[in-house]
């Protein structure tokens, strides 16, 4: 048996150094002409179980759920149960561009953490997440005398987080429990501005390329908290809240200027000039966020010998960012508005005791229902009217009882739109796929487990 843990871990090692030798050298792609902005888009909470209950992060965890997008949650998880978790998204954008009607997808690896309970309550998480990003690919051609100038704007790259975190209650009492906790880590990325001009009669390949490239690098903190109020078996309300206060990120900008005999081709491009190694500091915007949840465990109707046991949870979650306090150094006109989220989610679980009941229960008994809403108002405008992100979501989690564990398989689903208020070419609908894996060992094979020599 011990030979079988050890094996295991290895495979968990193993899997993990894998995944982020794959993640540091990626890059994050999107599709938003906004993210043409500083760093990017900072990174919605995509993640394979909350996306499909409206984006809800704050108040949502249990032994199942590894939330890493709130700190305090980590010494939920059950003794000797480590959680690893991997997600993929992506995201299919339908964009009217004049008469055309403009389609594009996205695919890229989300995030990949694992979550260790150290003592009976605290317990600690690492991993990588993204951070902000850019991606974008916009057109425009303005006419001169009897030619014209093709305009390109391309924008690729982004930043990503890897973190440890650790949580611990602060009251652990049998109806009330308090928790805190926090994530520290290191921002890191790199992300790219790209101009290209092209004179179409004159040539239709070549032209000029600006291009400036923007480097990340600095330690990051976010901060969490959540009370649980159980007021009995059948009833338990949940307050929670993150915190991610104004922090400085170093940055270096790097700017060059290229004549192209072919704008496609960056193997023949001819430098005309260059600026390296610009330094400065971008203050990120503070955010905060607020949730309350209530959960509800009833009992449904007699299967056979057994009572069913089914839970309902309600979720609340409110965010806003306070982007006047934030600064760019290098870009010191850019602006934007402040930005709230509203995120409502309910899950419904038939059998809440699948796992003990997994010889009993049936498949559509153990699979765990998501559904939800969520409204944004975003940093950007556009003729003066402030953007909006908005749509419903669902989504449902599979456990692997084969294993008997606490292991899962999860789908989030998004429908959603993007507009300023009228028909214009920014505005955009998405529908969006978060799909991911939470592992955990079996109850056979747990963790820290002291065992006996016979």
């Amino acid at each position: 048996m011990k030979s079988i843990c050890v094996m295991l871990r290895a495979k968990f090692v193993t899997l993990l150094l894998l995944i982020f030798a794959y993640s540091a050298s990626a890059q994050y792609t999107i599709n938003s002409p906004y993210s043409s902005y500083g760093l990017g888009e900072r990174a919605n909470p995509d993640h394979y179980v909350f996306s499909g209950m409206g984006n809800c992060s704050a108040t949502v965890f249990d032994s199942t759920v590894l939330n890493f997008y709130n700190p305090s949650t980590y010494n939920t998880y059950g003794t000797g149960q480590p959680l690893f978790s991997i997600g993929i998204e992506s995201k299919m954008l339908f964009q009217k561009d004049g008469d055309a009607n403009v389609f594009s997808g996205t695919a890229m690896l989300n995030h990949f953490v694992m979550g260790i309970p150290v003592k009976k309550n605290f317990g600690i998480a690492f991993g990588l997440k993204p951070f902000a990003r850019k991606g974008y690919e916009l057109y425009d051609r303005i006419a001169v005398g009897t030619d014209s100038i093709k305009y390109t704007y391309l924008g690729k790259g982004g930043s990503q987080l890897v973190f440890v975190g650790g949580s611990a209650n602060l009251i652990n009492l049998k109806s009330f429990k308090w928790s805190v906790g926090g994530n520290a880590g290191y921002v890191f990325g790199i992300a790219t501005n790209e101009r290209r001009s092209q004179i179409i009669k004159l040539s239709q390949y070549s032209g000029g390329v600006d291009r400036n490239v923007l480097t990340t690098s600095a330690f990051y903190y976010e901060l969490g908290t959540n009370m649980r109020l159980k007021i009995n078996d059948n009833h338990i309300i949940t307050l929670a809240g993150t915190f991610e206060p104004t922090q400085n990120l170093g940055v270096k900008k790097d700017e060059y200027l290229f004549y192209a005999p072919n704008v496609n081709d960056p193997r023949y491009y001819d430098t005309l000039y260059k600026t390296t190694d610009v330094r400065g500091t971008i203050r990120m915007a503070p955010t905060y966020t607020v949730g309350l949840s209530y959960t509800l465990g009833f009992e449904s109707e007699k299967k056979g010998n057994r009572i069913r046991e089914s839970e309902l949870a309600l979720h609340f979650n409110y965010s806003m960012t306070d982007w006047s306090a934030y600064r760019d150094d290098l870009n010191p006109g850019l602006t934007f508005l402040n930005s709230r989220r509203i995120n409502v989610g309910v899950q419904f679980i038939p059998e809440r005791d699948f796992l003990d009941k997994a010889a009993v229960v049936g498949f559509f008994e153990t699979v765990r229902y998501r559904v939800g809403y969520y409204q944004y108002t975003l940093p950007y405008s556009y003729n003066g009217t402030q953007m909006t992100d908005f749509g419903m979501t669902f989504g449902f989690g599979i456990p692997i009882l084969t294993t008997k564990s606490l292991s899962s398989v999860n789908l989030g689903v998004s429908l959603g739109k993007r507009e300023a208020g009228s028909s214009n070419s920014l505005n955009q609908k998405y529908i969006g796929l978060n799909f991911g894996v939470t592992l955990a060992p079996s109850n056979f094979d747990r963790w820290f487990r002291k065992r006996k020599l016979d």
